[in-house]
């Protein structure tokens, strides 16, 4: 099956930046590491594994050591080559590495897990994406992603991020708040489980989701606001714009 063409505008600008990209260091170590230690706790020996949006694949290799199988796709070819020269230093034998569209159908479906870091602002059509990570989950598997709300900005910043945007500075940015991304994630069908916050930035919830069925060992529910019905809402749509005005700068 040949890939949607949902992100494929947006490979070029990552083929460019690859080489950068790459050397860029974290820029939370603290956070990162957080993150990478709640995504270990949920995972079990024997599961397979996906993640969409990969880069150039360090937390791929961080985390492909905790799980049996480890597939890794991004809609960037540059991207994939450099984490593919990674891996291979690695001697990380259960990754592999795969040019995908975020919305197409990976290879040795289904998954217990799909991960999504940094990955949901940055596609055109957010509920493909979602559409595409529940096919491609076992009943009870887990969807766990990060993601920058940049509804939750401020106007000044909003308007940077969509200057930088028309110049081929940035990519495509999708402008969401959280309370969306949680009805988006619940109208795909997926029961939200747990969201925390890493590090600094208070924009880019952790959202750990599941494909309803069989239930294996999961972390605790945190408080959080959601719609039973995952619709957008008059009550979502003043939440939002409240967050948005008590949002100082979004930190990327």
């Amino acid at each position: 099956m040949q890939p949607a063409a949902f992100n494929r505008p947006a490979a070029p600008f990552w083929d460019r930046i690859a080489p950068k990209y790459a050397r860029k260091p974290v820029e939370d170590p603290l956070a990162y590491a957080e993150k990478l230690d709640a995504v270990e706790a949920l995972l079990e020996p024997t599961d397979t594994v996906l993640e969409l949006g990969c880069g150039t694949g360090s937390t791929a290799i961080s985390l492909a050591r905790s799980v049996a199988e480890y597939t890794a796709t991004d809609v960037s070819p540059a991207m994939i080559g450099i984490a593919e020269e990674k891996g291979r230093a690695a001697g990380a034998n259960n990754l592999r590495f795969a040019v995908g569209d975020a919305a197409g159908a990976a290879a040795n479906v289904p998954f217990d897990v799909v991960l999504a870091f940094s990955l949901l602002h940055l596609v055109e059509d957010v509920a493909a994406v979602l559409a595409s990570v529940s096919s491609q989950l076992k009943p009870g598997g887990l969807f766990v992603s990060k993601t920058v709300c940049m509804g939750e900005a401020n106007l000044a910043m909003r308007g940077l991020v969509r200057t930088l945007e028309a110049f081929g500075l940035a990519p495509h940015v999708t402008s969401l708040c959280q309370v969306q991304l949680e009805a988006l994630i619940q109208d795909a069908g997926f029961e939200i489980e747990t969201i925390r916050h890493f590090g600094f930035n208070r924009f880019n919830p952790f959202i750990v989701a599941r494909r309803p069925g069989w239930r294996r060992t999961s972390a605790s529910p945190s408080p959080h606001f959601t719609s039973p019905s995952g619709s957008i809402g008059p009550e979502m749509e003043k939440s939002c714009l409240q967050s948005r005005d008590r949002a100082g700068p979004l930190l990327p």
